[in-house]
């Protein structure tokens, strides 16, 4: 009987998960800060930035992320603006986005959801519905990816 030890093909057959891309469009460096830290617990995620709105539609165009991550008060394009191109282009309609903004009112969370945002968080964030949102979108993501 073979020894599994000594067999070097049955040596790392559990392999590590996939790392998927986050993608944060945010201008403040300390709220990116701040999230690249808690994204940095979960080994499963790389970590990809954008500090306005049409950095951030180029590389969602160019490097397909499992998650945007998307401030709403951005320079140039809003995020509504940003979220709007990424629904209308083939190539990244199947992303979720999630809000993250200081537009905490009910109207605003309203607003967002009915635009379409995956989910709409409010600064400061909430640990926890930060992590839950993640675990959200990225089973939406895989989801989607199964389907086509």
């Amino acid at each position: 009987m073979e020894d599994p030890d000594q067999n070097p093909s049955s040596k790392g057959l559990q392999s590590a998960p996939k790392q998927r891309t986050l993608l944060y469009v945010e201008d403040n460096p300390a709220n990116v800060a701040l999230v690249a830290q808690l994204i940095a617990r979960r080994g499963e995620l790389k970590f990809l930035t954008a500090i306005d709105g049409d950095l951030g539609l180029l590389l969602a165009q160019t490097c397909q992320p499992a998650i945007i991550l998307m401030d709403i008060c951005l320079p140039g394009k809003s995020g509504y603006e940003v979220l709007k191109l990424l629904q209308e282009d083939p190539a990244t309609k199947h992303i979720p986005v999630v809000a993250l903004s200081s537009n905490a009112y009910a109207h605003d969370i309203a607003k967002g959801v009915a635009a379409g945002f995956f989910r709409y968080l409010t600064k400061p964030y909430k640990l926890d519905e930060l992590m839950a949102a993640l675990d959200a979108a990225m089973d939406f993501a895989s989801a989607r990816q199964l389907v086509e």
